[in-house]
């Protein structure tokens, strides 16, 4: 077959976007011609059209050499330059390329470019302002100017006017994603991949997709831009949180090692698999790329925690924690390690809790930790049950199944009856409900935290839910009910006896964790709860009315390898 053929075959397949059979053909030409400037630059375009912009730049270089026309190479490699944020070297060629055709538009609108990404928005308007005058309707430059000056109008009269163009649909999704108007973010960016099929498009559409929870969606469109770009570190990172498969993130730091986003999610990926160690190095490696990221310190803390260098990581989480003292995940954190090494160094956790309480005087988790450890009851009960299960509510359900929580079937051993209305008080995500609830039953659940009847009211379960604190909602609303739960929630108040008073007569049933022998009434243990003294519970469920109560001792949750002791109480 002759070169002239060749070429052309592979011409073809590039144009088709077949850029792997393209390459081959091209490199058996440049086997016999090694310095054929034409197969030189066409391998330089398919690299570019790859995202391997130094390969690219390294082929144009060679081309330029033997270049009969050096003008559209010139170009290429300015693109491929500007790419690799060389831009200053960049912007010599685009001048360079100028000076022979000053009636380039495309090399006006890309120095630009350039020049807008450097900071020198007036140079970027002169820019795109010339290559308009050289045509009026030259829409990248328009978009251009757009943009500089962030006009969204501007966007919106040139999306109505270039009806069939994508770029300024693109921009405007971008704008609204940028704005967190994800819906009117996805009508945009539809429109704009109805019109053109390109890589930033469909990256675009997936990750709109992702943020709307739509994860299918966003799926099939991560794959669509890797089939329009498989170096794409990012699409290549996304799928694998969304598949949940190794090799995507292996993939994605064999295209860029010093990928932190591709390091720390592979990283996420390995310590939900239990693969510690491991994970642990990947952290360490993402350290190592951005020593001050909050969420990275925290994540690192986490596997030092499950390793057992409580000290270490509660070192990361009190660094985490100052640099953004709003972050109740990382203040959940540190409370539980330090409850941790409250087990085995007392004292080192109680100096470590004052520190923290010190910095942060007001925060609620450092305030409730240092109490705990002082085991003095704070006044704070109410706010503190909100913040910490509004930040639990995700993983509440997991971790429920983890600590081996199996209230449910000592219940089901008594063979209670639910029939009938039933007043689930600090109801949660709504696993009593999902546990308990009969056919001829109808319940009503009341909590404090929004999260958590979030995910309670997508059970659909319950005939009403109400976020609301559990002695403002029995005062305000009269609700007749057969049965009353009253599950895991003295652990967080000391307004049981209201409690207990409003609810008589319907049938409690209600749990608690047990006291030591030497607390008469109920105290705040090291973990932040109120464990009670369960003949004083009898005692308060007495006075309020009951006569009948039958108590049944039971393991509550597995809590650091220990039982935790507790009864559930049945009155009437």
């Amino acid at each position: 077959m002759s070169f002239d053929v060749m070429f052309k075959q592979a011409g073809d397949l590039y144009l088709d976007g077949a850029y792997t059979q393209a390459e081959k053909i091209y490199r058996q030409l440049l086997a016999f011609t090694p310095e054929n400037a034409d197969v030189l630059n066409m391998l330089g375009l398919i690299a570019q059209a790859k995202g391997e912009h130094a390969q690219a730049a390294s082929f144009f270089y060679s081309a330029l050499k033997k270049a009969l026309n050096p003008l559209p190479v010139l170009f290429s490699l300015a693109v491929s330059l500007t790419a690799l944020e060389k831009f200053a070297s960049a912007a010599q060629l685009y001048q360079k390329i100028l000076t022979q055709k000053p009636d380039l538009k495309e090399a006006y609108n890309n120095l630009g470019g350039i020049y807008e990404k450097t900071g020198n928005k007036k140079k970027a308007l002169e820019c795109y302002q010339k290559a308009i005058d050289i045509d009026s309707t030259y829409l990248e430059a328009l978009v251009g100017i757009a943009l500089l000056q962030k006009d969204k109008q501007a966007l919106e009269e040139l999306a109505a006017h270039f009806d069939q163009a994508a770029l300024p649909l693109y921009y405007l999704a971008l704008a609204e994603f940028d704005a967190q108007n994800n819906q009117k973010a996805l009508t945009y960016v539809l429109k704009a991949d109805a019109l053109d099929e390109t890589f930033e498009i469909k990256n675009l559409k997936a990750q709109i997709y992702l943020r709307l929870s739509k994860y299918e969606e966003a799926k099939e469109a991560f794959y669509q831009a890797l089939k329009l770009n498989e170096k794409s570190v990012d699409a290549l990172v996304n799928l694998g949180i969304i598949e949940k498969q190794e090799h995507f993130f292996k993939q994605a730091l064999s295209i860029n090692p010093d990928s932190f986003e591709a390091h720390i999610s592979y990283a996420d990926f390995l310590y939900a698999d239990k693969r510690t160690l491991e994970a642990l190095e990947e952290y360490r490696k993402a350290v190592l790329l951005a020593p001050d990221d909050l969420a990275l310190s925290n994540n690192l803390a986490l596997i030092l925690k499950d390793l057992g260098d409580y000290k270490g990581a509660l070192d990361l989480f009190l660094n985490a924690f100052l640099k953004n003292k709003d972050n109740d995940a990382v203040a959940v954190n540190m409370a539980e390690t330090l409850v941790l090494l409250h087990q085995t160094e007392p004292e080192a956790a109680l100096e470590v809790a004052k520190l923290w309480q010190t910095n942060a005087p007001n925060n609620l988790f450092a305030n409730r930790t240092l109490a705990s450890f002082k085991q003095k009851p704070t006044g704070d009960d109410e706010t503190y049950a909100k913040v910490l299960f509004d930040s639990f509510a995700q993983i509440y359900d997991t971790r429920m199944s983890e600590i081996k929580y199996d209230i449910f079937k000592k219940i089901k051993d008594l063979k209670i009856s639910f029939d009938g209305a039933v007043l689930d008080l600090g109801c949660g995500t709504g696993l009593a409900a999902q546990n308990l609830k009969t056919p001829k039953s109808v319940w009503t659940g009341v909590d404090i935290s929004s999260k958590m009847l979030e995910i309670a009211r997508k059970k659909d379960l319950y005939q009403n839910l109400y976020e609301q604190d559990i002695v403002d909602f029995l005062t305000s609303n009269h609700i007749k009910s057969d049965i009353v739960l009253l599950l895991d929630v003295l652990e967080y108040t000391k307004e049981f006896e209201k409690i207990f008073a409003l609810c008589f007569p319907a049938k409690l049933i209600l749990s608690f964790e047990k006291a030591p022998l030497d607390a008469k009434t109920f105290r705040l243990s090291p973990q932040g709860r109120y464990q009670h003294n369960p003949q004083y519970i009898a005692q308060i469920l007495k006075n309020a009315g009951y006569q009948t109560i039958k108590q049944h001792p039971l393991v509550l949750r597995k809590e650091n390898g220990k039982d935790a002791q507790g009864f559930l109480f049945v009155c009437s």
